[in-house]
């Protein structure tokens, strides 16, 4: 009789335990579930270099301007079938370039010193509005990878090409810079009318490791021309924080 009620006792409390533990998968399942497809917001920062396409009387071929980007994006589920997201936030990126040439010449004395130094100046000042559909492929509980394309619109407040010509205060005194400067005014105009408002589209990824701090990289070709006759594409490596 003694065995039959310790057999029982046994048989009871392992169903108790057995069922403790379903219950415990079954939320952590939901926990899995609910996390997976909750929203979620990323701050970034980054390096991204614009690259530039002419085909003018002015030049041709293609150009490099380094830059850095900070932005922030916020991403909703769009079902609970499966990982698909829409991210939408907004990005501000900053780009320059100063390319120069130095002129020298024979002072009075035969000793020959630099009398100016002629080049170009960009700067280019772009806020945007990106859109993304993004699929959250969850390899671990740790670890996330986020491929997406998407669209931006875009606005440049600042987007000039200058050129210019800065003579040393040794080459004014000459009766050569008062006669006879190496460039006139019209040098000192805009080589380009650049355009203010543009459309792009993008293709990217983004890695969310450790639940928290995320690694990315994307490259946006630009749908209109950022200025008479030049195209343009970008690049960016972007580092966050999400949660």
């Amino acid at each position: 009789m003694k065995k039959f009620l310790i057999l029982c006792s046994l048989v009871i409390w392992n169903l108790g335990a057995n069922a403790q533990e379903t219950d415990a998968e079954q939320t952590n399942v939901t926990n899995v579930v609910q996390n997976q497809y909750k929203p979620y917001s990323r701050l970034y920062v980054g390096y991204s270099p614009v690259f530039f396409s002419q085909n003018s009387y002015h030049s041709a071929g293609t150009e490099t301007e380094h830059g850095g980007i900070v932005g922030w994006t916020y991403g909703i589920s769009l079902t609970k079938k499966c990982p698909l997201y829409l991210e939408f936030g907004f990005a501000m990126s900053l780009n320059w370039e100063r390319e120069s040439d130095e002129f020298w010449f024979d002072n009075d004395k035969g000793k020959n010193v630099k009398a100016a130094e002629i080049g170009s100046k960009y700067t280019l000042l772009r806020l945007a509005i990106p859109f993304n559909l993004t699929y959250r492929f969850s390899v671990s509980n740790n670890f996330v990878i986020a491929p997406y394309v998407g669209f931006t619109c875009c606005f440049n407040p600042i987007n000039d090409y200058k050129s210019f010509v800065e003579y040393t205060d040794e080459y004014k005194k000459t009766d050569e810079y008062k006669t006879s400067p190496i460039f006139g005014p019209e040098y000192e105009d805009k080589v380009y009318f650049h355009h203010e408002i543009q459309a792009s589209c993008q293709v990217g990824f983004n890695m969310t490791i450790a639940k928290h701090f995320s690694l990315g990289a994307e490259y946006g070709l630009d749908l209109t021309n950022i200025a008479d006759d030049t195209k343009s594409s970008r690049a960016a490596v972007k580092f966050g924080y999400e949660w």
